[in-house]
This record gives C-alpha cells, sequence and structure tokens, in this order.
C-alpha cells in the first residue's frame, strides 16, 4: 500500500517535467537481498506503462557494472546496471544498509547522490519492527547522514515504516 503515494507523487511531477525524472526522490530499504529481488515483478508492473520516464533500481551487491544495451531495453523502466544508475538516477531506488552505506562513502556512487540533491522525498524501511537498540541507532546515524548528503531538510520527507509481521500473535 506504500507504493500508491510515493507512484502517484512521482505521476503528478511527471505531468509538469518536460522528461524522465532524474535523481533518487524514493529510497527503499529492506534489510535482506531477497527482500530486494521481491520487489521487481510489483515494480515492473506499476511502472512499466511510464517506460523510461519512471524508472527504479534494486541495488545490492548483486547488481552488475554493465548490462548488454538490448537486455537493458527489455525492461526500460528497471535500471539494470551501476553504469547507468551513475549516468542517470532513477526516482526509486530500492537498497539495503550496507550499500547506502557505501553509497555515502565510495566515490564511485557519489554521481547517485549528486544527481538528486533536494530531491528525496520519501524514505521507506521496511522490517521495521526489526530495529531495535543498536542497530535502530546505526539505521537513524545512517539516515541523517543521507538526508545531510542529499541535501534535504527531514521535514521535507516522508518516512514510511513497514512490516509484514508488525503485531501478530499475542503481542
Amino acid at each position: 500500500c506504500f507504493l500508491v503515494p510515493i507512484l502517484a507523487d512521482l505521476a503528478r511531477e511527471l505531468q509538469t517535467s518536460p522528461g524522465p525524472l532524474e535523481g533518487v526522490r524514493a529510497l527503499f530499504l529492506y534489510p535482506l537481498n531477497a527482500l530486494i529481488n521481491s520487489q521487481r515483478a510489483r515494480l515492473l508492473a506499476w511502472t512499466h506503462a511510464y517506460g523510461e520516464r519512471l524508472r527504479f533500481c534494486l541495488y545490492n551487491g548483486a547488481t552488475p557494472r554493465e548490462v548488454p544495451a538490448l537486455e537493458q531495453s527489455e525492461t526500460p523502466s528497471e535500471v539494470r546496471s551501476r553504469k547507468l544508475l551513475h549516468k542517470n538516477p532513477p526516482p526509486i531506488l530500492v537498497t539495503n544498509a550496507t550499500m547506502l552505506e557505501f553509497m555515502m562513502v565510495r566515490s564511485e556512487d557519489a554521481p547517485i547522490v549528486e544527481r538528486s540533491k533536494g530531491k528525496l522525498r520519501w524514505v521507506v524501511l521496511d522490517e521495521a519492527h526489526t530495529y531495535v537498540g543498536s542497530t535502530a541507532a546505526e539505521i537513524a546515524l545512517l539516515l541523517r547522514r543521507v538526508l545531510h548528503a542529499f541535501d534535504v531538510a527531514p521535514s521535507d520527507v516522508r518516512f514510511v515504516a513497514t512490516s509484514a509481521t508488525i503485531g501478530s500473535g499475542e503481542e
């Protein structure tokens, strides 16, 4: 359900944009690569009609440096390589905390942040119920660094906490 307001927000922006949206506006943080990969079909279904105008990237350690142009053209709404991600960051970036940390410190990932400055409007934290204690503190500090690097104020970003298991059982 969190995708609907995010996609509606991006679709409204597209109405006033002369070209494709460039730069991360929505950052989805998933704790596991399997959860990141599980979003692919859903995001393809929601973005395919927009083609290259509204794109997403699943960015984890398995994201290849390059993919053949023919392979990339099969799913124009999905950024499938690091090379394209760095050249033209999509408005939706699905990643994990480790890769986000790398983005903050690796020079090769600097173009993602530079081309996204002032544009970040959404941060989605999946499995939010697992962020407790030192893990929660680390994520909070990482998100502060992200907001600073992306040059946005916390009041300009909508934070969404998701969980498929929160409230299950007797608790």
